[in-house]
């Protein structure tokens, strides 16, 4: 299931704004299970965000299908990963996903992920025929 009504693109066109409810009820202690990065500037080094590393087999991630690997976490239970420090939002996201996530039985992600452009989707598919 999509949530098309919740797509937001970036000014440029580039990356869509998603919103999930995970739940984790029957999860159990895998939790979210997810690994994550911080992305870093070649050129200056400046912290670019935390994005999905790798989905864990058997967690409420795996089960509800919807995030993806190079998912850019922008917030967390309504709170906002921007404008921090990787560490930082690593430190946001660890805490809400043990406290307020675990009493709801629901974690609230947005992500942006990376739209293809209209070319690599055809190249995708024609070299799919090849």
């Amino acid at each position: 299931k999509t949530d098309e009504d919740e797509l937001v693109l970036t000014p440029d066109g580039t990356r869509e704004f998603l919103t999930f409810e995970i739940p984790l009820s029957d999860s159990g202690s895998a939790g979210l299970g997810v690994s994550v990065k911080g992305n870093r500037s070649k050129e200056n080094h400046a912290d670019l965000g935390i994005f999905v590393k790798s989905i864990i087999n058997g967690g409420a991630a795996f089960k509800d299908g919807r995030l993806r690997v190079n998912d850019q976490l922008i917030a967390v239970n309504g709170e906002s990963l921007l404008g921090k420090t990787n560490q930082d939002a690593m430190e946001t996201l660890r805490k809400s996903m043990s406290t307020e996530g675990n009493k709801r039985g629901m974690i609230q992600l947005i992500v942006a992920r990376r739209v293809a452009k209209r070319n690599e989707v055809v190249k995708i598919w024609s070299e799919g025929l090849n």
